[in-house]
């Protein structure tokens, strides 16, 4: 892509135009709420023991399988899900316990049990 002071235009080059393609222009800044950050993929270098690793590509092996980059992914975002319902529950339950309504209600149960 070349670009210079005289013209903004982006270049595209002829072959480029004659199969239908343009360049376009990155944009490397979006506005605040333009992305959420669960749509955007982040290039990291990350250690791994050697047997996850070899479990997830082994996942990946047949046919039709999600890559086992996706794979991790998946499976980390379940645990980080997993984490915020827990954190949920924690709330929910701090909230019934200052509820006498229910502590009466479950005393009640407890009796009856």
């Amino acid at each position: 892509m070349k670009k210079t002071e005289k013209d903004t235009e982006i270049k595209t080059s002829k072959a480029a135009q004659k199969a239908g393609l343009k360049r376009i222009e990155r944009r490397h800044y979006v506005e605040k709420g333009e992305v959420k950050l669960s749509d955007c993929k982040v290039k990291i270098t990350i250690n791994l023991d050697a047997d996850i690793l070899e479990y997830f590509k082994q996942r990946a092996a047949p046919p039709h399988s999600a890559p086992y980059q996706t794979q991790i992914n998946n499976e980390l975002r379940r645990v980080m899900e997993a984490d915020d319902s827990d954190n949920d529950l924690s709330q929910t339950a701090r909230e019934l316990l200052k509820d006498d309504n229910f502590i009466v209600a479950l005393k009640d149960r407890l009796k009856a049990a």
